[in-house]
């Protein structure tokens, strides 16, 4: 179980965790299953989507939080000890990166020689928002902005760089009062999938993991500057973007190169689009500072309050 924020109990949780035992017959959860661990009871519920790693499910506590179980599990040429690293490592960045914009973890535990991660459930992805009709990017984007980059000025302060933000994974978060639960639901941005994170001193272009399509200048020439948490300033405003787009470009490597995406936003009537283009400057040494910087840049421009228009059912995939 994921302890307190007591350093000396999350140090010895993880090294506890880091155990190994022996692998046995792995197999997903199945619906309506109760699973407990420590006197925690899980009832597992509908898959939310699959991917490599292995599933997402819904899932409830007995406290009637509404939580997501994200389960690892071997697949194809990943072997036992593969997803068990990849789960430790998921699982110490998610206790120690602990912020009310990055997805909540509530517990961890291996059941069955299988792995968990239970964390609040989000409704839906920035993705879904991007969709909406007739959306007015304007609206949204100073408060999308906030939420993501207030997390990742929290992620770069404590020393890490997420390398993979984009509308897939900054999720929806819509919070009940329960005093009032007829209550229009609390809107709230957060960054999830923090299993590509890394420490920024360990990173570099040789073991950089980094989506095909989404590829920083500095990543396909050194020129450009060094792989870090610039990575993060210009996916992010590869992200807003998209929000006043209404969808997301996919540029190639000759596009990037060439600073495709810092014209497409200099071409853009916005009032954020001068913030936008100046955190796509290719060179990184000219590009954005820092998260900060970057919402400082953004909540200069003119905003008004963002409607709450009713979103699509959840995509099934992970």
């Amino acid at each position: 179980m994921i302890p307190s924020e007591d350093s000396t109990a999350r140090k010895e949780a993880l090294e506890s965790a880091s155990q190994p035992s022996p692998p046995a017959q792995f197999r997903f959860p199945e619906l309506g299953e109760t699973i407990w661990y420590n006197d925690n009871r899980y009832v597992i519920g509908p898959p939310l989507g699959f991917g490599a790693f292995g599933a997402v499910y819904e899932c409830v506590d007995e406290w009637g939080n509404e939580l997501a179980a994200k389960v690892l599990h071997p697949l194809g040429d990943r072997t036992y000890e593969h997803v068990r690293t990849e789960w430790l490592g998921e699982l110490e960045r998610l206790v120690l990166l602990r912020h009310s914009n990055i997805t909540f973890i509530y517990d961890a535990f291996e059941y069955k020689e299988t792995f968990y991660i239970v964390m609040e459930r989000c409704t839906h992805t920035l993705h879904d928002v991007i969709r909406i009709e007739d959306l007015h990017g304007d609206l949204w984007l100073p408060y999308v902005a906030r939420d993501i980059l207030q997390a990742l000025d929290f992620i770069h302060k404590s020393g890490y760089v997420h390398k993979d933000v984009h509308p897939g994974n900054v999720f929806v978060a819509q919070t009940l009062d329960r005093m009032v639960p007829t209550k229009d639901r609390v809107w709230s941005f957060k960054i999830g999938d923090l299993g590509i994170s890394n420490l920024e001193t360990d990173i570099n272009v040789f073991n950089a993991i980094l989506a095909q399509w989404m590829l920083p200048p500095e990543y396909l020439n050194p020129e450009f500057g060094t792989i870090g948490r610039g990575v993060d300033i210009y996916h992010t405003a590869l992200l807003l973007l998209s929000l006043l787009l209404g969808q997301s470009p996919d540029f190639t490597r000759e596009q990037i190169l060439d600073g495709t995406p810092r014209k497409l936003a200099e071409g853009l009537s916005s009032p954020f689009a001068p913030s936008i283009s100046r955190a796509l400057r290719r060179h990184v040494a000219d590009r954005t500072h820092s998260a900060l910087d970057f919402w400082r840049d953004i909540s200069g421009a003119v905003r008004t309050p963002a409607p709450q228009p009713a979103l699509p059912a959840p995509a099934q995939e992970a």
